[in-house]
């Protein structure tokens, strides 16, 4: 499943913090400053689980880790925060996507994230 982004908070890209918070185009404007809007080209429940893939354009990331709200929250509200670092033994983000490799990707109005699951 793709998503195409569609505006890039002012404050929603810092290298230092390695995560990207993603919410689709029902966001308030308080939530835009610091987020990544994604618009989903159709519309079908998505299921990520640990060891699915995230394509940000053309950079591939495995998913180690799915918070417990994330897929919830990623098909009712487009939300989920895509988190460039290792999971943590503790306290992980509930709404997080843990990724290797650990390498920021480029966000820019108009790159394309892909969602795609292997399957059992």
């Amino acid at each position: 499943m793709k998503a195409v982004i569609t505006e890039v908070g002012v404050r929603a890209l810092d290298e230092k913090e390695p995560m990207i918070i993603l919410f689709g185009e029902s966001a308030t404007e308080g939530l835009k400053e610091y987020s990544v809007i994604q618009k989903f080209q159709e519309t079908q429940s998505l299921e990520m689980k640990k060891g699915d893939l995230l394509k940000i354009d053309e950079q591939e990331y495995t998913i180690d880790y799915v918070g417990p709200f994330a897929n919830k929250n990623l098909n009712s509200i487009a939300h989920v925060t895509l988190v460039f670092a290792e999971v943590p033994k503790e306290d992980a983000i509930v709404n997080g996507l843990y990724l290797t490799p650990s390498i920021f990707p480029i966000i820019n109005v108009g790159t394309i994230i892909e969602y795609v699951s292997r399957g059992v």
